[in-house]
């Protein structure tokens, strides 16, 4: 199951209430098509799953899995990383930690 680090929780919470977004609504991970061909997994805020979404929740934050991406992201985490002084998600094996920058 897609794992969600406490630093990743307290970053899209932080984004989450910066929206204004509810603190009912959850993340959902889900593919995204950029160009043909082509799909990137995306974020966003939503109230609830959709049908068939594995739903997961950290430190208060619940997070919603595409079922088309259940299976490719069962050994990842989402974690936070920095780069330039400046916060980013980031998708990583679950037993690899994230170097500081």
């Amino acid at each position: 199951m897609l794992q969600i680090t406490n630093g990743a929780a307290a970053l899209l919470t932080e984004l989450r209430n910066g929206q204004d977004v509810p603190d009912t609504y959850g993340v959902r991970v889900f593919p995204e098509a950029t160009q043909p061909g082509e799909v990137t997994i995306g974020l966003g805020f939503t109230e609830a799953p959709a049908e068939g979404d594995q739903v997961t929740e950290k430190d208060g934050l619940k997070v919603f899995v595409a079922p088309e991406l259940v299976a490719p992201l069962e050994d990842a985490a989402i974690d936070v990383a920095q780069e330039d002084g400046a916060s980013r998600l980031v998708f990583r094996p679950q037993d690899q930690e994230v170097p500081p920058a």
